[in-house]
């Protein structure tokens, strides 16, 4: 019976759509783990959460930390411990929000704003290698078609980073 079991399973992880989902986690993973070394080198203590919460701040200023965390798709538990850190670091500020209450709002400092602005630099060179391979025109073909992917997920979840 296990060699009857065998087959389907076989057939899908030789499957185009499996080979692609695979291939996209581990140009995820390795573009993250290659890139916070990059970061690191670069003498950068910054997450990729991290450095996702200050672009996001560069983008909405004020933004609470529920606001983050959906951008981010992380819970609120975790966007406060990565505000914390980012506050303790001097990254970024909070203040009441000005019309939710008790809602505290979130700002980048120019300390965080030069930090992260540096980090895409190095970001994109860890990318631009990552990418080297492939043509200007094949670069565009292969945006072209995650975009039409992703286009066609249930989820209004899903937001650029």
């Amino acid at each position: 019976m296990a060699d009857h079991d065998a087959s389907p399973l076989e057939a899908f992880r030789n499957s185009p759509a499996y080979r692609t989902t695979s291939l996209l986690k581990r140009l995820h993973m390795g573009l993250t783990v290659v890139m916070e070394e990059s970061l690191r080198t670069h003498g950068i203590e910054l997450s990729r959460p991290q450095a996702l919460v200050l672009m996001h701040l560069l983008e909405h200023p004020g933004a609470s930390n529920a606001d983050l965390a959906r951008l981010s798709a992380v819970s609120p538990q975790t966007m406060h411990k990565i505000l914390l850190r980012l506050a303790r670091d001097g990254l970024v500020t909070r203040a009441p929000h000005p019309w939710l209450g008790r809602v505290m709002s979130f700002r980048i400092t120019d300390a965080g704003r030069d930090l992260v602005t540096h980090g895409a630099r190095v970001a994109q060179g860890v990318i631009d290698g990552a990418l080297g391979g492939l043509s200007p025109a094949e670069q565009e073909q292969l945006v072209g078609l995650l975009e039409r992917c992703v286009a066609r997920l249930p989820s209004n979840l899903l937001k650029p980073e």
